[in-house]
């Protein structure tokens, strides 16, 4: 019924989530583990899209493998989901507003809907994060951790392989899913996740490809709050790694939100460009600083 696609690089914990799987997935359940031994040897959509093509059931879940499962017999709550009219992509970490600038699917709290145990590598300490309040939330954007859909929606979509290395697969993947179906956030499945994520220089140039190769608008309300501070997070994000020049500051406007900002908003936003501006020297030392070590 279903089959498990693993991204694997790092043995332990794969062999600690087979045994996890083998004994939350409920007694019966059908189910494979297609595991793409992939030390970066290969982007993850890749890797992904050649798992799904040696799947035998007619449903996929792609997984990190440095997870564990809570919920018991969440193989048959997973199918449930997965099988109703319309669905998309079935995850347990995602958000409802896509904004205007390059982001990751974490954009504002009363967007974001969660129901995870966030942990660390080492599992000395987690943190349970729950704002899914129902059983089904729907959204557009899902967090890679844990990804479901049904095969013969899969086959509308597939991973781009354009999309290189291993930051934004999942925004591009969930997104454009959400043109065609309806993404949800469920409730009655819990996973342990041992990884917080990495947003780094890597991360924040796959985002930008993405936004500048998925234009369309995903919602119709325009939040004109998120969209200023998730640009103006953009702008101290990308000043963190480029220089400040006339070349950069212009690319940066291009995602500039384009719905209705305030005066005030509008201000405080070319208040900060005009700060890089006069900080260039010292923002740029400090960069090329970074760089060198």
């Amino acid at each position: 019924m279903l089959s498990i696609i693993i991204s694997s690089y790092q043995k332990h914990y794969f062999d600690q989530l087979t045994k996890n799987i083998s004994e939350t997935i409920g007694d019966g359940f059908q189910y494979e583990i297609i595991q793409i031994w992939n030390p970066n040897l290969m982007s993850i959509t890749k890797a992904y899209n050649s798992g799904a093509e040696q799947a035998k059931f007619e449903n996929l879940l792609f997984l990190h493998e440095d997870l564990i499962f809570h919920t018991q017999n969440w193989g048959s709550l997973l199918i449930d989901h997965i099988n109703q009219e319309s669905t998309g992509i079935i995850g347990v970490a995602g958000s409802s507003y896509v904004p205007h600038a390059p982001s990751s699917w974490t954009v504002a709290e009363k967007y974001n809907f969660v129901n995870i145990l966030q942990g660390n590598k080492k599992n000395t300490d987690y943190t349970t994060i729950t704002s899914a309040n129902k059983l089904r939330t729907k959204v557009f954007a899902i967090d890679g951790v844990f990804l479901a859909v049904a095969k013969e929606h899969y086959k509308k979509i597939l991973f781009d392989e354009d999309v290189s290395g291993f930051h934004g697969y999942d925004l591009d993947f969930s997104l454009r899913a959400s043109e065609k179906f309806d993404n949800y956030i469920i409730n009655n499945i819990l996973v342990q996740h041992f990884s917080s994520g990495n947003l780094d220089k890597t991360w924040l140039d796959a985002n930008i490809r993405i936004k500048e190769k998925l234009k369309a608008t995903f919602h119709k309300n325009f939040d004109s709050e998120v969209e200023k501070n998730v640009f103006l997070s953009f702008l101290y994000k990308y000043f963190s790694y480029y220089p400040v020049n006339l070349k950069n500051l212009l690319f940066t406007f291009r995602f500039y939100p384009s719905g209705k900002l305030s005066f005030a908003d509008k201000k405080l936003i070319f208040k900060k460009y005009f700060n890089y501006l006069s900080y260039a020297s010292s923002i740029n030392k400090k960069i090329n600083h970074s760089q060198k070590d």
